[in-house]
């Protein structure tokens, strides 16, 4: 019996430590990409986006062990498919902020308009939610906190629908060389995307709170 629950709270630890680790990776790349935003020269971006690339790399390998976790765990903190949507959800931002990175720095921007501007706050805004939410999961009595905050992310996502769609229209009216058009329309939708995932992970957090974790 003691073996059965050193088991128990022992791969509850291995899982909680790993969301934890994936949450704080998404923060990290998402003020790196903040970063991008506040340097000026093209030079000095550049080890940005490298470090955002082995972010990304990292968040693969966390998202690995997790799969390798259900695989071989029998005892989890909560459903298993649960933890698989929520991996993959925290997995999807991970990977959209890396494309919104990796397109800035392919099609060599230089001045970023403020619509980008304020959609890098506002996925850097969600993802430091996202890390409170997570750091919340093993934790009991804490529920209406949770929702506060996976309602919160949800007002990002619907603020940066609204920028996005103004830039957006914008830029069609406005900008007259297709090439630019092109490149600025495919940073803003990575960047739409970015917070788009990042309200997938809420739902999925909010469907482990509703069943009681």
């Amino acid at each position: 019996m003691r073996k059965l629950f050193h088991n128990f709270f022992s791969h509850q630890a291995l899982f909680y430590g790993l969301f934890n680790q994936a949450g704080k990776n998404i923060v990290e790349m998402s003020e790196l990409l903040t970063g991008v935003m506040d340097t000026g020269s093209a030079e000095e971006r550049e080890p940005l986006y490298r470090q955002i690339n082995a972010l990304e790399e990292t968040g693969d390998d966390i998202t690995h062990k997790v799969y390798l976790g259900l695989d071989k765990v029998y005892f989890t903190p909560f459903n298993r498919k649960d933890i698989h949507i929520l991996t993959s959800a925290i997995d999807d931002v991970a990977d959209n902020i890396h494309e919104a990175s990796g397109r800035m720095q392919l099609y060599h921007i230089e001045e970023f308009f403020p619509a980008i501007r304020e959609m890098v706050n506002y996925i850097r805004l969600s993802c430091i939610e996202i890390q409170k939410l997570i750091c919340k999961l093993n934790k009991t009595g804490d529920t209406s906190v949770m929702i506060d905050s996976c309602r919160r992310i949800k007002e990002y996502e619907h603020q940066t629908d609204l920028i996005y769609y103004y830039a957006l229209a914008n830029l069609f009216a406005n900008e007259k060389d297709a090439i630019t058009l092109i490149k600025h329309r495919d940073i803003l939708s990575s960047l739409e995307a970015s917070v788009n995932k990042c309200k997938n992970v809420t739902d999925a957090i909010e469907i482990i709170v509703l069943n009681g974790i």
